[in-house]
């Protein structure tokens, strides 16, 4: 027996009331004896004895019917097989039907997905009339098709055949969860809730045990019966976050076998574009990570795109990796200073003598130079980073030409001045520091894109460059200390000012005695460039996972939208309008399929085109599963929960859904006592005053 109002149980307690009230009317009798009345005695017990049972039958009967009414009001209902519970009763149903990508695993006996859907089918077809039901769709996120119970289980049906398997990875917390908040708006007998899943491990993690709030029975159903085997391609990481033109650099991949078994062969190819450039076989051990290089080298800036693909298995949604890659280059970078050779050698040091008035032509930084003198009046149209070095003092024409240089989102790369305690700057400085042991760089984020390249310490070692001369700072609150020398100076400092970078080196590049090495050192080459290539480094983030939002910052004069499709949807109905705002940001939400997305701006009749990749998270490659026994733990199942394999037995289900409720019954015993107790206490009155 159990009780849809159990609340209502608490009325129990009012059954004490008829108790509490005939010992409160009880009296003590007081005994005086007459000895005319003492023959009456033994007639008179024998009557008392009567009487009190007749008074204990109406208290019992009094306590019964509050009793029952309290019952009736929990509305009580059977469901023991008892002749009384032989009657069907409603049924809400909830299905949490998987639909992460590990559900398109091809076993021998079909796709995992597919049973999936034949088992919630099973489960509705054994509904009846004045039953109802609901879907929800679970993978990281809960996709209710309906929000409601509907008794259209048609419609239900119809949904889920009509379901297909996402590219997203499972959390089983959120969906469960909703399940439970539509199930506790039901007020039939019997709720149940089905989860249909192949239980992957990931789904199960970094979270707690979700409380069964509706009071419903879970039924938990696997799809998977077999141990599954499963190679994927893990990540895909570039050698170095700042690539320029020219420069070779490494793509390292890393394949897992998500497999007790050991992989006996598979094939790796690299493409660029659509084109093929490379391809490699390996084998593996069970459960075994690879990782793979391959050198590649881009001739042109932009945004390069391309993938790793694997040999085709039983869940290909993982065996594609897809990666968009900004490539530096053409980058013309104005060198100011009294001495810039070196800088404009540093920055290209391929390319041929400059000619007056023309650029040097090289793909990746293309320099020029100018005097302190002639940069007041200098056009910095097209021009994209500003190198100050050594400026001795900037005029009021010369910060013009800056201020409005930092305005257009442009960059300023500067090697130490005292004199330049501007607005912009990213520091304050003081007076001359001068050492008489040099200093070296010592302390500096390794992990940092001007600084990756460089070997661990490598800059502080015996081959790094001495310094001996530099400024006591104080960095702007709003700065960041990228590195500092031994004695915590700070070295290299940045500052964001909109699209901006500002970087300071608290150093002097000057040709002269005791001031510093770096110039003449061969770090200084890849420490220069790799600054231009930073500050010339967008911001925006291009390679995302399924289901995140590619956020990018355009002008605002670029026009009021953009244009975004998935190159491997070329139907003109997948092309998405995507707002620009007024501060220049897009948003784009629906990443739902990897691959490839091209995004067009177009402003003053120039289109400007960049692209971004989407793929699957790699979590959900390991096919591993939990046991019922554990996932029943989890989501704390009641005691009576069925957990089933396999195919549905729906005689079985449907012997659970029987049951009747017997709150009526109870009211009418409850009257039928009420009845008996008001003859009895007439009767017992009538009875008292015949014998008074």
């Amino acid at each position: 027996m159990a009780f849809l109002n159990p609340l209502f149980l608490f009325g129990l307690l009012a059954a004490a009331v008829p108790l509490l009230i005939h010992l409160w009317s009880r009296r003590q009798a007081v005994t005086v004896d007459f000895s005319s009345l003492m023959f009456l005695v033994a007639a008179h017990r024998q009557n008392a004895r009567r009487l009190q049972l007749k008074q204990l039958l109406i208290l019992l009967l009094r306590m019964l019917i509050v009793a029952l009414i309290a019952l009736a009001l929990a509305r009580p209902f059977l469901t023991l097989g008892l002749p009384l519970a032989a009657v069907r009763a409603k049924t809400d149903v909830v299905i949490v039907l998987d639909n992460s990508y590990s559900m398109g695993y091809q076993d021998v006996d079909g796709v995992g997905f597919e049973k999936a859907k034949t088992l919630a089918t099973d489960v509705l077809r054994s509904l009846r009339h004045g039953d109802s039901a609901s879907l929800i769709l679970m993978s990281d996120i809960p996709q209710p098709l309906f929000r409601q119970l509907t008794p259209d289980v048609e419609s239900v049906i119809t949904a889920i055949q009509n379901a297909e398997v996402s590219y997203r990875t499972t959390n089983v917390q959120p969906s469960v969860e909703l399940a439970h908040e539509i199930l506790s708006e039901s007020t039939q007998q019997n709720k149940e809730l089905y989860l249909i899943s192949d239980f992957a491990r990931n789904g199960w993690d970094n979270w707690e045990i979700i409380p069964n709030r509706s009071g419903s029975r879970i039924v938990l159903l696997s799809v998977s019966e077999s141990v599954p085997h499963n190679t994927n391609i893990e990540e895909i990481l570039p050698s170095h976050q700042l690539i320029g033109v020219d420069l070779p650099f490494h793509l390292n991949t890393t394949i897992k076998n998500n497999s007790n078994a050991p992989l006996a062969q598979t094939t790796l190819t690299f493409y660029v574009g659509d084109k093929k450039k490379k391809m490699q076989t390996f084998s593996a051990t069970a459960d075994e990570s690879i990782m793979t290089t391959l050198t590649h080298t881009f001739s042109a800036p932009g945004t390069h795109t391309g993938y790793f693909a694997l040999t085709d298995d039983r869940l290909n949604a993982d065996n594609r990796r897809y990666f968009a890659l900004e490539v530096l280059g053409e980058i013309r970078v104005l060198c100011v200073g009294e001495q810039t050779e070196y800088l404009k050698l540093a920055l290209n040091p391929l390319g041929s003598k400059q000619t007056v008035g023309a650029p040097v032509k090289l793909s990746m930084v293309q320099p020029i130079a100018c005097t302190p003198a002639e940069f007041e009046t200098f056009p910095l149209e097209g021009y994209d980073v500003i190198l100050l070095t050594d400026v001795p003092q900037i005029s009021t024409r010369g910060e013009a030409q800056l201020r409005e240089f930092i305005r257009q989102g442009k960059s300023i790369i500067v090697f130490g001045s005292a004199s330049h305690n501007l607005s912009w700057a990213s520091a304050q400085f003081g007076q001359s520091i001068i050492w008489q042991v040099p200093q070296q760089v010592s302390k500096y984020e390794e992990t940092h894109p001007i600084f990756e390249i460089f070997p661990e310490n490598v800059l502080s070692g015996q081959y790094g460059p001495q310094f001996y001369q530099s400024m006591t700072v104080t960095p702007a609150p709003d700065a960041t200390v990228i590195a500092r020398f031994g004695d915590e100076t700070p070295f290299l400092i940045e500052r964001r000012e909109g699209k901006s970078h500002i970087l300071f080196f608290n150093c002097s590049l000057q040709q002269q005695p005791n001031s510093s090495e770096l110039l003449v050192n061969p770090y200084f080459l890849p420490l220069l460039q790799h600054s231009v290539l930073y500050v010339m480094r967008s911001d925006i983030e291009k390679n995302l996972n399924v289901g995140e939002t590619y956020t990018a910052n355009y002008h605002q004069d670029y026009g009021g939208q953009a244009w975004i499709k998935r190159l491997e949807s070329p139907d003109e109905d997948t092309i998405t309008a995507v707002p620009i705002g007024e501060d220049g940001e897009i948003r784009f939400e629906p990443t739902e399929f990897p691959g490839i997305y091209q995004v067009d701006v177009k402003a003053q009749d120039r289109l400007f085109r960049d692209f971004f990749a989407v793929n699957v998270s790699s979590a959900e490659a390991d096919l591993t599963s939990i046991s019922l026994q554990q996932a029943s733990e989890r989501i704390n199942a009641q005691a009576g929960s069925t957990h089933e394999t396999g195919e549905l037995d729906t005689e079985a289900l449907d012997i659970k859904r029987h049951g009747r409720e017997i709150w009526g019954e109870l009211l009418i015993l409850a009257v039928c006592l009420l009845l008996l107790e008001g003859f009895l206490s007439n009767r017992q009155s009538t009875l008292n005053v015949s014998e008074a």
